[in-house]
């Protein structure tokens, strides 16, 4: 067990089947073993390929080196990967990703793609940069991530000017087996994770998972709006995966997950103020920027009177929360027509959901003036995202369609070709309520 004052730490153990029980690696034996592998599989070009003979800068993991880093969530694997960053401005969950300066603004398309089993990661249109990424419970039960840096338009489309993240799960195979993985940890954390491999046939075979996770919130509401803490998990994923060999040269292979996330979201900590607010430009005595500065360094000053930690912080809305609600399904149907010809045809649809109420940067301004003046029960704050009552920020679904012919002429010339067809819109009626208030 691993325990910090503040940062979450866990406990975990495993339940192996019988004869398979052995002693774990230490992280450099098994980077060692790693290294040792002459034949790792990429599929940075869209078919599998040894790493060596690919000429794009990757950066790889497998399921056991995630989970000896402990990478749960798309910000903890740009931790560990040289050139990716990650913005997790509007919470863990919402977070997206950066390649050499291309970023995501909210309202716009990544570009940097994420890419689940071949197709691309749910789309969304809110005013967040939700959806669009490795989504909660998708880091369990893969192959492999690969982080391809630089341009990847030729082969994955718009949206990869930066580059692309392929999230590639495992697939089911014809050997009977799975595993079992509890965890527990400070903060109330509790987590559960399971796989289950069926061979049904020769012909047949079917994949199951589901990871599970609650944890109470690390940032410590000192206000009295609101929950007590924030930054906290609760979700639920479930993945299913069925291989169907219709032939022997023909393979019919879908793979779907559903998750579930509702939290009370994150929220940032005001640390600073502008002690001088008439140096704001074109700001002078009375004008809404002033006055709020003053207000900010009030704050400012009420954290350090009561001497706030770095994981304390303030929530003006009474009720924040952030639900993400997601499924998709990918079929790939994959024909062997001759030694030098291979067609797949892969399609996939989805429909990704959130609502989202929280205050962008954790202003709690207690007014010094009008009908609310020293109300801590009516603050203000000055940036926040939230729904339409009824409505969810993002709504939206996402349809794709794509036909590959991959093959070879002699032994040193290969080739591909293809279309992709993209399709997607809201499912229903969706908006963001984001009101920026002046101090009157």
């Amino acid at each position: 067990m691993a325990i910090a004052l503040e940062a979450p730490a866990c406990a975990q153990g495993v339940i192996q089947p019988a004869g398979e029980a052995s002693a774990a690696p230490a992280p450099e034996e098994e980077e060692a073993r790693s290294s040792d592998l002459v034949d790792i599989v990429v599929t940075a070009r869209r078919t599998d390929e040894r790493l060596q003979d690919v000429p794009i800068s990757i950066t790889l993991f497998n399921q056991q080196q995630l989970n000896n880093r402990n990478i749960t969530t798309a910000g903890d694997l740009a931790i560990y990967t040289p050139s990716l960053s990650a913005n997790a401005r509007f919470g863990a969950e919402n977070t997206s990703f950066a390649i050499r300066g291309f970023v995501q603004d909210p309202g716009t398309n990544p570009s940097v793609g994420v890419y689940f089993a071949d197709v691309p990661a749910l789309r969304a249109y809110g005013a967040t940069t939700a959806a669009n990424g490795a989504g909660v419970g998708t880091l369990f039960d893969l192959q492999s991530v690969q982080v391809l840096k630089g341009p990847q338009g030729t082969l994955f489309g718009r949206n990869t000017t930066g580059g692309a993240v392929l999230l590639v799960p495992n697939r089911p195979t014809d050997a009977l087996g799975g595993y079992v993985e509890g965890s527990i940890g400070n903060y109330d954390m509790r987590r559960i994770q399971g796989v289950l491999n069926v061979p049904v046939s020769d012909r047949l075979r079917i994949r199951l998972g589901v990871d599970r996770q609650v944890r109470d919130g690390y940032l410590k509401n000192r206000s009295p709006v609101g929950p007590r803490d924030f930054a906290d998990i609760d979700y639920t994923a479930v993945r299913g995966s069925v291989i169907f060999d219709v032939t022997d040269t023909l393979e019919n292979y879908t793979t779907g997950f559903y998750s579930n996330s509702d939290t009370n979201g994150s929220l940032a900590r005001l640390i600073a103020c502008n002690a001088a607010p008439a140096t704001f430009p074109g700001g002078g005595a009375g004008t809404a920027q002033v006055a709020q500065a003053n207000l900010a360094c009030n704050q400012v000053a009420r954290q350090d009177a009561r001497g706030d930690g770095f994981y304390d912080v303030e929530n003006p809305i009474v009720d924040p929360e952030q639900h993400i609600r997601q499924f998709q399904i990918v079929n790939t149907t994959s024909w062997v027509a001759s030694d030098s010809l291979t067609v797949r045809n892969i399609a996939s649809y989805g429909e990704f959901r959130e609502k989202l109420r929280t205050s962008v940067y954790g202003e709690y301004l207690i007014l010094t003036a009008g009908p609310f003046a020293n109300n801590p029960a009516r603050p203000l704050t000055v940036v926040q995202a939230g729904n339409f009552p009824g409505l969810d920020n993002s709504s939206q679904w996402g349809l794709t369609e794509e036909l590959q012919f991959q093959g070879r002429f002699g032994t040193r010339l290969k080739w591909q070709a293809g279309g992709f067809v993209e399709l997607s819109g809201p499912n229903k009626d969706y908006g963001s309520l984001t009101p920026s208030r002046l101090v009157c």
